[in-house]
């Protein structure tokens, strides 16, 4: 075990122990924040272990989306750390995101875009990262129990629940382990990891485009899979998304997270999305290739899988 981690999990220990005796008063994230970030990432971590906090994220803009009535989804998810942003805390090799690239997690929609920007947000899903990574058995046996209340309130209103349990991270093997408990709630996920979206048995997913992968993107159509794809068209603007790309049908992802209403039942799609950020980051994004130009054209074939 690295330093960094140790030290992380002493001091979780040590506040726990303190809190459990009654020599540790219950903070507000307000009073957190005046700590140091060491201290409010550790406190964090401990009210979720001791269920003063939940797990799952409450408040997500593009979850929130999602509107029962028209839908017939309640949607909910779990917000960990991006890529290495608790690396500080975890160890310097410590990467949430294997497939992430420097401009990706630059503009991350869960941590730099919204509420994910906010100090607040930060130390909310580090303290979860931390319960994930050295308290795991603890971590799943809440996350299961925050699901499991979620799908009964989500059955109240008539309505089925839908679990995205990697809004910032590509945890896919934990996904699919919690999925496989709860066979009537439907699990998806984007993924830039290859080999999770050809393994599909308890979570659906799309290939998540990354700058400079385009060929891996291309493959991952030809095999049949779906690919999110951020178009170089600003989120601002009120200019469309195209309805196909080179041929293969494009669904707006913009809409709400659940992509897989919209899906066509076989062959190659892509999940289209606007481009985020400001001036800069959407500069960057176009000329680094994550923005993809909606009239780039490829001389595609199809197969029986799709696009060859």
């Amino acid at each position: 075990m690295n330093h960094l981690k140790a030290k992380t999990i002493a001091r979780v220990l040590e506040l726990r122990e303190l809190y459990r005796t009654g020599q540790l008063p219950y903070l507000t994230m307000k009073e957190q924040l005046r700590l140091t970030e060491f201290d409010a990432v550790c406190y964090q971590a401990v009210w979720y272990l001791e269920g003063r906090r939940d797990i799952l994220t409450r408040t997500q803009s593009k979850l929130a989306k999602a509107q029962a009535n028209k839908t017939g989804y309640v949607n909910s998810g779990l917000t960990l750390s991006p890529a290495g942003e608790a690396a500080p805390y975890l160890g310097k090799k410590f990467n949430a995101c294997f497939g992430a690239t420097a401009i990706c997690a630059a503009i991350c929609v869960g941590a730099h875009q919204g509420q994910g920007k906010l100090d607040s947000s930060r130390v909310a899903r580090t303290g979860r990262t931390i319960v994930m990574e050295c308290f795991r058995d603890e971590f799943i046996r809440l996350l299961s129990i925050e699901i499991r209340i979620s799908e009964l309130k989500a059955m109240k209103i008539g309505a089925l629940l839908a679990m995205r349990l990697n809004v910032a991270s590509d945890w896919w093997q934990m996904a699919e382990e919690v999925a496989e408990r709860f066979p009537t709630v439907k699990f998806y996920d984007y993924s830039a990891i290859m080999g999770a979206v050809r393994n599909q048995k308890n979570v659906s997913r799309v290939y998540s485009l990354k700058d400079g992968r385009l060929d891996l993107a291309l493959k991952m159509l030809g095999e049949g899979y779906g690919v999110a794809m951020v178009f170089s068209i600003s989120s601002k603007s009120d200019e469309p998304l195209p309805e196909f790309w080179n041929g293969i049908p494009v669904i707006n992802g913009d809409v709400d997270d659940l992509w897989f209403l919209r899906m066509p039942t076989s062959g190659p799609f892509i999940v289209g999305l606007k481009v985020k950020g400001n001036k800069e980051e959407i500069k960057e994004a176009i000329e680094e290739g994550f923005a993809i130009d909606p009239n780039l054209s490829f001389q595609l074939a199809y197969g029986t899988q799709g696009a060859l």
